[in-house]
């Protein structure tokens, strides 16, 4: 009696596709770990010059909104000095009516960013989109968070400093 032909891959072959599929399956779940592991600021494959305006939108965010009340002068000149003149003008229109609110909540404000990405580079100007939480702290030390925005900043290259010349809330929804 003749057994019939078998259909289908020899069993070398088989046994060479699962010894690959192994080894890719090993290969994906490394990388799954490197890239879970790696902390990132959201900045990889960026030039410098964009990395440089990204940093300075992320600090220029936690500036625009850091206040305390022992150092509220020295805070609000690091703010504007972050801020084209234009919008440093701006912005000292609102240094008494701010100082005034956290004296009267006696509370200090803070900011955290928790992402920053470029949305469009042009080497003197750059887009931003920032997303920052807004910090209330008591006279005992206690935080809590004010507010979670989400923000499109344009940052703009002037005597080789970025400055921020825009902040726009951006609606999440």
């Amino acid at each position: 009696m003749t057994q019939p032909p078998r259909a289908g891959l020899p069993r070398g072959v088989l046994l060479g596709l699962s010894v690959l599929v192994a080894v890719l399956l090993v290969a994906a779940a490394v990388l799954t770990g490197l890239r879970l592991t790696h902390r990132s600021n959201g900045a990889s494959g960026l030039s410098s010059a964009e990395q440089a305006a990204l940093s300075a939108a992320r600090q220029q965010t936690i500036n625009l909104q850091t206040y305390r009340l022992k150092s509220f002068d020295a805070d609000f000149a690091a703010a504007l000095a972050g801020l084209t003149p234009a919008k440093a003008t701006q912005w000292q229109a609102n240094k008494a009516t701010l100082k005034t609110r956290l004296t009267q909540l006696k509370q200090d404000a803070g900011a955290t960013v928790s992402g920053a990405g470029l949305v469009s580079f042009d080497g003197r100007s750059a887009v931003i989109v920032v997303a920052s939480d807004t910090l209330r702290v008591d006279a005992a030390g206690k935080s809590s968070t004010a507010a979670q925005n989400r923000s499109q900043v344009t940052m703009r290259l002037i005597d080789g400093k970025w400055l921020m010349d825009d902040l726009q809330s951006v609606s999440v929804s």
